[in-house]
Parts: structure tokens; sequence; C-alpha cells
């Protein structure tokens, strides 16, 4: 057994220092007391006991008991750990594992590193003095000012203030909380990059996305894979640019917007959603889907603009330009629509046509009204015509200057008609048609059973006869402003995308003075 005092250590580390090679090893600084006892400790161990402190490189190491590996370059240490990396970064724990060799220093036991406004906390931590970075493998903790992350594995890298968080990362702040499977935060910008399934959930939303980032120090987020912001509504997109402060979101392809309120969705390649305005707009493919009990109505046009009522619950959904719509029992097309989701009402102007119930209607303006989610009325205002056909080139008409429909059971039952009114049908027996009944009056009204015309009962001044069909010229078959434009309805929820210009007929309205917002 050999032993040898504190003094001569500190001699032959003093001898030692003169070569180059030494500084690569570990220099003892300091120690109140050492101890070398090979047969109890083993060969070239030396045991430090007391205000202990190392130097190697450009760090400090403090603890209050170490056991130093001399031939490995390599110590254990107890007791009030401390590191001081570059007079800035200090870790702190209650047992180190220090390699001189790598520079990788194993800290374990109410770890605590700190650095500028960094805090890390965590029971198992190793960090790389050489490539000046910390790791923690079983939960570690990140405070960086008012922002504090968690999760079980974790990156410290303080040269480029990054961090990253694997598996269960949680994010709070005082405004929300992150959860997410792997994240990247700027501990100096407070930007968070998100890789993987990530939820934000704040007080008055919850936000998803599987890439993108969230500046938490401006409240910004650019979302990307599968985004969405949950809020009263839904809003998704490829691509969502959102601002918490002000609420606006603004979204690159594959925008959706859905309303569950009114039973609403308006989609788009391009368009915004402001969360506390609730204004809206759509653009690019932009479609609109109204979904009933049954059925769904698809309505396409350029632009789709949601714009919120004074009561705070009710909107205007305005479609410009170009509006086609398709469901299984009707179909239609226009320049312009307005939904209002006061009374449920569909506008459509300028050259409204639509296809219902076996029908053709067109008006310059048609109005459409629901019940309990089913069609309940149609108001047809200025110019109104309503088509059938009833045999290969013959056709029943109903034209008036207004006309109210009523509709039970998907049927059209019964047609007020207000003004002007002029009828032409095609009585049958049974198959085979009996002849032409035209007719005239100020107001008129026909009542219809399944889909044929019942009765028609004519007020002020009516005109009428019935006439075999070889009796009366073609031209007189049909009224005057009859035009039959089966060709141009959607047969398709696709069909809506294809739009084709109406033959050229005077409508009296020049459609580049046309203003839906001051229309309605």
């Amino acid at each position: 057994m050999s032993r040898c005092t504190f003094a001569m250590l500190f001699a032959i580390l003093l001898c030692g220092s003169q070569n180059a090679i030494a500084q690569k090893k570990i220099l003892v600084n300091n120690a109140d007391s050492l101890n070398y006892d090979e047969a109890l400790y083993g060969k070239d161990v030396q045991v430090l006991i007391g205000n202990v402190e190392f130097e190697h490189q450009t760090a400090l190491m403090y603890c209050d008991t170490a056991y130093r590996f001399v031939g490995s370059n390599k110590f254990n240490a107890k007791g009030n750990i401390h590191i001081i990396q570059n007079d800035t970064l200090h870790l702190y724990g209650n047992t180190l594992y220090y390699d001189g060799n790598t520079g990788i220093a194993q800290v374990r036991d109410k770890v605590r590193l700190v650095n500028k406004d960094v805090v890390l906390t965590t029971d198992y931590l190793d960090y790389d003095r050489v490539n000046n970075f910390a790791y923690y493998f079983n939960f570690g903790k990140i405070v960086n000012k008012e922002n504090t992350l968690t999760s079980k594995k974790g990156y410290y890298y303080p040269d480029a203030d990054q961090t990253h968080f694997k598996d269960s990362v949680v994010a709070t702040n005082p405004k929300y909380i992150i959860y997410s499977d792997t994240l990247i935060y700027n501990t100096v910008t407070k930007v968070a990059n998100i890789h993987g399934p990530t939820h934000i959930v704040g007080d008055s939303n919850t936000i998803y996305a599987e890439a993108g980032y969230y500046d938490m120090m401006h409240d910004v987020a650019l979302l990307k894979q599968n985004a969405y912001v949950q809020g009263e509504q839904l809003l998704k997109g490829d691509t969502i640019y959102y601002n918490r402060a002000s609420g606006y979101g603004e979204i690159f392809n594959g925008m959706e917007l859905h309303d569950t309120t009114n039973n609403v969705i308006i989609k788009g390649d391009y368009g915004f959603y402001n969360e506390i305005s609730k204004d809206a707009l759509a653009t690019l493919n932009a479609q609109l889907l109204q979904i009933y009990n049954e059925d769904t109505l698809f309505l396409h046009a350029d632009t789709l603009q949601a714009v919120p009522l004074e009561n705070g619950e009710d909107k205007l959904i305005k479609a410009y330009r170009k509006v086609q719509y398709f469901r299984p029992d009707m179909q239609g097309r226009c320049d312009s629509m307005v939904f209002d989701s006061r009374d449920t009402t569909n506008t459509f102007y300028y050259d409204p046509i639509m296809w219902s119930m076996g029908n053709q209607l067109s008006a310059d303006v048609i109005r459409m009204y629901t019940k309990d989610e089913v069609l309940d009325k149609i108001d047809l205002i200025d110019r109104s015509f309503i088509i059938s056909e009833e045999d290969t080139g013959r056709y029943n008409q109903i034209k008036g200057k207004e006309m109210v429909g009523y509709v039970r059971n998907n049927e059209l039952y019964r047609i007020d008609v207000d003004g002007n009114a002029q009828s032409v049908y095609f009585p049958k027996d049974k198959k085979n048609i009996l002849g032409v009944n035209r007719a005239e009056s100020s107001n008129m009204t026909i009542y219809l059973k399944k889909r044929q015309v019942d009765q028609i009962v004519m007020r002020v001044s009516p005109t009428g006869n019935m006439n075999p069909l070889f009796l009366i010229a073609d031209e007189k078959l049909r009224l005057d402003g009859f035009y039959w434009l089966e060709a141009f309805r959607p047969k398709t929820k696709e069909d809506i995308f294809i739009w084709e210009e109406l033959p050229l007929f005077e409508r009296g309205e020049d459609r580049s003075e046309y203003d839906l917002d001051e229309t309605y």
C-alpha cells in the first residue's frame, strides 16, 4: 500500500502541466483532502473530499466528493455538482460521471442546467462539452420565461438557442397548451417548429397541424398537413397562416370552413376567415355545401363571402359570379346568390334558372324558402316563367309578373301568379293529350297533382279556351319569352364547375352595372 500527500499531488500536476498533452487531461485545482489507496480503491484511483474543483479545458467542475481515475482520464463525483462552461452555462446535480476523453458529463439526480434565461431540469442528463449540447432521456422540463416545455426525451443546443423535444411533448403558456410528438423550440425567438401531430389548446379554440411552426412570442402560426383551427367554427386547409390576437386565418389550398350552426361548409383553394368578426371569403374553385336532413346542396361560384349580422349569430353568405348548384331534387344557375341564415332563404339574382320537380323556373329574382331543412316555398319575382315538358316538343307553361310556388313532400302543389298571368298546358286523358288549353287573366292560381295541372282558377278579366292541337299554330303553343334551357342544367355535382354562357336573350339588365352588395 502507498500513500501520497496532497502537496505531492499538486507538485506532480504542476510538472505535468508543462507538457502539451496535459492540456487534455483533467486538472485538479482544489480539494480539502486526497486519498490514494490501491488496495481499497483500486489502481490509479484517487479519492478527493471537500470543496473539490476540477478544470478541463473551458470548464470548471465542483463537487463534495470525487473518485478520479488517473489512467483513464475520468472521474465520478457526488454532492453539490456544479459545472461552469465558458462562464455562461451552469449545470447542477447530485451525481456526475465525467469522461475527459470525450468531454461528456453524465449528471444524475435533481439536475438543473441554466443558460441565460433558460432553465432545464431533469433527473438524467448527458452533456457533451465538446459539441456543446445536452440530452435528457427520462422526462425533462425547460422553463424559458413564460413558456414551460416538457417531454420524455430532449436535446438542448445552447449555441443555436434551440431545443428538440421528442415524445409526449407539452408546452405550457398562459394563453394555451401545446401537445405534440416532436417539437423544435428556439429559446430566443420563441418559435416552436412542428414535426408531427400537434394540438394547441387555448380558451377559445384548438389548433392542429403536423408540420409548420407556432411563434409563441407573437402568437402567429403557419400550419400544414391536415391543419385545422377548431373554435365556434371549424377551419381546415392545406396551409393556414393564423394570428391568434386578431383571429385572422389565411388559407392556401384545401380550405374548408364548417359552420355547424347553419349546417354550411365553405370551400376554396384560397380564402380567409376571422374567428372574432366571423368574416370569411373563399375563391378559386369556391364551393358552398348546404347540408339538409337527407341531401346536400353543392354550389359553386367564383367567390364566396360570409358576412356576419349584428345579432352575432346569423350571417349572409354571398356567392358572386357564375353560380351553379346541384342537389338531387334541384339544380340551377345564376350570376349571384345570397343565403340568409335568419330565415334560411336562398335568393338568386340575374338570369336565375332553377330546375326542380320536373319544372324549369326562371325570373329576374328567385327566392327559395326552407322549413325544417325541407323546401317549402319559392318566390319568382318579375318576369316569372315556369316550364315543364309534357311531351316531345310540347311544354306546359305558366307566365306572369310574380309567382309563389308552394311545395309539399317535394312536389309543387300550388302556384299563385300575380300580374299578367298566362298559361299553356296540355290536358291528358290517361296517356293521350286531349288538346291545348291557353288562358290569360290578371291573377291565376294553378293546382297540381303528381306534377300535372289539376285545376286553374283565374281572377280578373279571365280569357281562355281549349282547342285540338291541329287547330293551333306552333307559334301559339309557346308564350313570349319561352326558352327551354335543359342543356344548361347541371346533371351532377361535378357539373357545377363547368360554366357555359346562355344564349343571347334580352333580360333588360346590364351585368356590368350589377352589384350584389347594393342589391341585398
